[in-house]
């Protein structure tokens, strides 16, 4: 970290005067180097650049945004959702996830029901890391998406949040023909706690897929520690 102020203003005035380059890849890299220095007060510098017309810098400015963990970004972040480019809108949900905040939540709702998949996951993770049970309706609805990698993240949010109202969920993805699934699924239901999930994942162990039983000892000896608890 630098340590002479005039050094610090220095670098900061080399980044502002990098965002107004010419090419994309620098402007980005710019954005990129704000959110390292790790100062909310830049914020109001990255928010500008939301408006770049190169996608890779939004892109930057927006991980830079999470980085910051900037919960007063929220509502821009909100309106970068609904960018043009998908790569665009899957950094706003991972931004949203670093931030953590529950403020974000309505915006991670919007984003899990976007056309593209990698933002649809990436909505989940990010709902997973908040923990509000805010989030559950929606993740329900998610663990039946026709992507895996989607159903696999919903699972994990809902094991995440804890709630027993993702048990049925949970239960019907235990049937899917992918085994990560399949392993998700057992590894939510273990950090869930719930004593009457005991035979169901005796049950798991006679699963054709060594992980998935191998998950199903993990769970089981999680649900034993919660009654020792």
């Amino acid at each position: 970290m630098i340590q002479n102020p005039a050094y610090q203003q220095m670098v900061l005035d080399t980044f502002c005067t990098a965002l107004e380059d010419a090419s994309p890849a620098i402007r980005a890299k710019a954005a990129e180097a704000l959110g390292k220095i790790g100062n909310v007060a830049i914020a109001p510098i990255l928010l500008k650049t939301l408006k770049d017309t190169a996608p890779e810098v939004r892109r930057s400015a927006i991980q830079a945004l999470g980085q910051l963990k900037d919960q007063a970004s929220i509502p821009h972040l909100l309106a970068a959702g609904q960018d043009s480019d998908n790569f665009v809108r899957q950094s706003v949900a991972e931004a949203l996830g670093a931030i953590g905040s529950e403020a974000a939540i309505p915006a991670l709702l919007k984003l899990v029901q976007d056309s593209d998949y990698d933002v649809r996951k990436s909505a989940a993770d990010a709902l997973g890391k908040i923990s509000s049970e805010a989030a559950i309706p929606a993740l329900l609805k998610l663990v039946e998406d026709s992507d895996y990698d989607v159903r696999k993240s919903a699972a994990d949010a809902l094991g995440k949040i804890g709630s027993d109202a993702a048990i049925p969920a949970l239960l019907k993805l235990l049937e899917d023909p992918d085994a990560k699934i399949r392993q998700a699924s057992a590894i939510a239901l273990g950090k869930l706690g719930n004593e009457a999930l005991i035979p169901v994942l005796i049950r798991l162990l006679e699963d054709s897929n060594a992980h998935v039983r191998e998950s199903a000892v993990d769970a089981l000896g999680n649900v034993a520690q919660y009654r020792v608890a």
